[in-house]
């Protein structure tokens, strides 16, 4: 019932941005940082390989290895709309727990960022550990199914998973995904989101001692 009570409100705020002409194609260039993107790696873990072979497409590789591409944005997003992208896994670890901390490899996690605003002057890690910051993950990986929404094992209730492609979907094939925001925020979170305070492409093998081989393309965040 709560959700029918908010869903309205997110409808309002779909229709105001798709009035105002909001999106932003998130490039990745020729150069990462020039694009404002920024490889974070973890202590203790060798780090992902990200490298753009084109302006709007992404390589993401790991060999036992993880890490995080992030991209904060200069100016908050009050309401975000919709996200699009296209992925796809040429090699990919085997379904695993995403639940389970120290067992959760996946092939590719779209994180979306969400806090306030004095929350923007802290580093990714920083960030990601503040206790006023929640992030939604779009999961390319693990043994559920497409739709099922988990819980991090890193974040807690303040992290949640959401599974577009489980470990199994067929590989060297581009999927489109296009989500809803503010509806999958409230379907994770059961409230409206904060500020979109930034943007992150993980990849993780580490755990399994595997490899991912995956590319992402047309990242674009508005209507």
């Amino acid at each position: 019932m709560r959700i029918k009570i908010i869903l309205p409100i997110v409808a309002a705020t779909a229709l105001m941005l798709a009035q105002s002409g909001l999106a932003e194609t998130l490039d990745f260039g020729a150069d990462l940082p020039r694009a404002g993107w920024t490889i974070v790696s973890f202590p203790g873990i060798p780090p992902a390989s990200f490298k753009a072979s084109k302006a709007s497409t992404l390589e993401i590789s790991t060999d036992a290895s993880a890490g995080l591409l992030w991209r904060p944005f200069k100016q908050h997003v009050s309401k975000p709309y919709r996200a699009r992208w296209s992925w796809r896994a040429d090699e990919g670890v085997a379904a695993t727990d995403l639940t389970k901390r120290g067992a959760d490899d996946r092939v590719l996690g779209v994180y979306f960022v969400f806090g306030e605003a004095a929350d923007s002057a802290k580093g990714p890690l920083s960030l990601l550990s503040s206790s006023s910051v929640t992030a939604l993950v779009y999961v390319f990986g693990g043994d559920k199914p497409r739709g099922t929404v988990l819980s991090s094992p890193h974040m807690g209730s303040r992290g949640r998973f959401m599974v577009l492609r489980p470990a199994e979907a067929r590989k060297g094939i581009w999927f489109d995904e296009n989500v809803d925001l503010p509806e999958d925020y409230v379907r994770a979170f059961a409230r409206m989101p904060p500020l979109l305070l930034a943007v992150a492409i993980s990849s993780d093998s580490d755990d399994t001692g595997a490899r991912n081989r995956a590319k992402l393309r047309d990242l674009t965040i508005g209507k």
